[in-house]
């Protein structure tokens, strides 16, 4: 891990400054975009739960070059949520560790001074989230080195939660740096699980307004999560394509009833159960993972014991 990283971060500088022409084939791009994404890869053991991207700019090089874990319970982009993600300085002196948020939509949205704010407020919820001990990580304020009139550093800045800086001339041995690696997933995969950047007012209207209103906080914050990654778009559309318009639980053919129209009845369902969603190393984000089922079905499945538990859904509608 050591290894990939400091090819990173002295390479990148130089072929920065150099302007290459072309980005492939360089050392520093071959680094962020295959060498450490494989590095932190090794070390995740939630399934398929996250994916790692790099980026040293969609067209000239980027003055922060960063690598990103999404995590796709809460999305398939870096554009929105949040995630454990690496940065370097604008400068190549500083490498940061830093639980980060999608601000490049909120940017649009607001203009940067509100997001900026925005943002900070979010960090502020997430970290009363966070778990108490988070090893070497801190809540230090970081800098990246680039002017206020950059485009993205000033809301990486505002967007930071928690993590480390470290002297890209002095990196930690692999032990350390793994061990920084897998504590900030943890701490992120914790801050979900607690509600993540929703107030805990929409969480708890949420789980009233399907039926919940009985259950106890903790169960109520992951069932906000399991709902957060159901609705995810990408989720959504993957799982809707790859099945029939046919519900997986009464059997219902909304096609033959409603046409073409037919498939937006149907929900994408997470068959992972909600209580394991946030730490089962297994939770799993594939099509086959998930289940299309119509309102009715989808809401009932979700007051059975086991949310997963298709099979005992159809029989309690005498189907199986």
């Amino acid at each position: 891990m050591k290894s990939a990283l400091q090819t990173w971060v002295t390479t990148y500088p130089a072929d920065r400054a150099a302007n290459l022409p072309t980005k492939r084939g360089s050392a520093s791009n071959t680094a962020i975009m295959e060498t450490v994404p494989e590095a932190l890869r090794e070390q995740l053991v939630y399934g398929d739960r996250f994916t790692v991207q790099g980026s040293n700019g969609s067209g000239n090089w980027a003055e922060i070059s960063w690598v990103a874990v999404v995590d796709s319970a809460i999305s398939t982009s870096t554009q929105e949520g949040f995630y454990p993600t690496y940065l370097l300085s604008a400068d190549g002196k500083r490498l940061v560790l830093s639980i980060q948020q999608g601000s490049n939509l909120l940017g649009q949205e607001l203009g940067k001074r509100p997001a900026m704010a925005e943002l900070k407020r979010r960090a502020a919820m997430m970290l009363e989230r966070a778990p108490k001990s988070v090893g070497r990580l801190n809540t230090q304020a970081i800098n990246l080195g680039a002017k206020p009139s950059h485009r993205h550093a000033p809301l990486f800045e505002a967007g930071h939660v928690l993590g480390r800086t470290y002297d890209a001339a002095d990196l930690p041995e692999d032990n350390e740096l793994i061990d920084d690696f897998r504590t900030i997933v943890q701490a992120h995969v914790t801050i979900a699980a607690n509600g993540g950047t929703t107030p805990i007012e929409n969480i708890v209207s949420t789980a009233k307004s399907e039926g919940l209103e009985n259950e106890a906080l903790p169960y109520v914050k992951r069932y906000n999560l399991h709902r957060v990654a159901e609705r995810n778009n990408t989720h959504s559309k993957r799982v809707k394509a790859h099945y029939p318009d046919v519900c997986m639980g009464c059997d219902t053919d909304y096609s033959s009833i409603y046409g073409d129209a037919g498939k937006s009845m149907l929900d994408a369902h997470h068959l992972t159960a909600i209580a394991n969603l946030a730490e089962d190393e297994k939770a799993r984000f594939t099509v086959e993972d998930f289940a299309v089922l119509c309102p009715n079905c989808h809401r009932i499945i979700h007051r059975l014991i086991d949310s997963g538990d298709l099979r005992a859904l159809r029989r309690l509608l005498g189907k199986d």
